[in-house]
């Protein structure tokens, strides 16, 4: 069987960006990062308009590398129907971004899991104990910071924010958004992978994953 080809390279129309995307780099332009040296992705799909009235599609896809160096996709439709040519162009790209950047992203969350050296998305820190969460106690409201647990963890995705939560206190609770915060999509999809086969568990063991 032939194994799929996730390399992009491609011009997108409405805007003449021209995208490359491989397993040594992506490129924007003349703006090259190494997929090696990148940090953080960010991307999503907005409606601007109201609910009932959606006015246009802004599609966004970010990376970040050492020392800052960033590379921003942006388009947008003016038709908010689905499957669209720009939908399409989205998926293209995304599927280059997952074989060749965020996959790697993944794997640097679990080797840091694995080495308790613990990685950080937005403010927060996860361990392998769990992820630390500030939260006002009941009697007079005092703010404190506790350890929630991979096994305690309820997460779930509504309109583009990643909410984590305890199953057993909804004050200890976290919210990130796909579109705004580095790394809240790897964060999502390690999150994904942990729910399997008794990972959680056994990282809160201390065994590796």
């Amino acid at each position: 069987m032939q194994n799929h080809n996730f390399d992009v390279d491609f011009v997108i129309p409405s805007t003449k960006q021209k995208i490359v995307i491989n397993n040594e780099y992506i490129q924007l332009n003349q703006t090259r990062i190494a997929c090696q040296d990148i940090e953080g992705v960010k991307y999503g799909v907005s409606l601007i308009g109201t609910a009932k009235k959606p006015l246009k599609k802004i599609y966004t896809i970010e990376a970040k590398g050492k020392n800052q160096q960033q590379i921003n996709i942006s388009f947008e439709s003016t038709k908010v129907s689905d499957l669209l040519e720009e939908d399409h162009t989205y998926y293209y790209l995304m599927s280059g971004i997952w074989q060749h950047v965020k996959k790697q992203l993944v794997g640097n969350f679990i080797e840091c899991l694995n080495t308790d050296e613990g990685f950080t998305v937005g403010q927060s820190k996860f361990s392998r104990q769990g992820v630390q969460v500030k939260y006002k106690t009941w009697f007079w409201g005092k703010t404190k910071t506790d350890t929630l647990a991979w096994s305690q963890m309820r997460y779930f995705l509504d309109k583009g924010i990643l909410h984590i939560q305890d199953r057993y206190n909804k004050k200890k609770k976290l919210a990130f958004s796909l579109h705004h915060d580095w790394n809240a999509v790897v964060l999502n999809t390690l999150l994904h992978f942990l729910a399997q086969d008794g990972r959680m568990a056994r990282l809160e063991k201390g065994e590796k994953i």
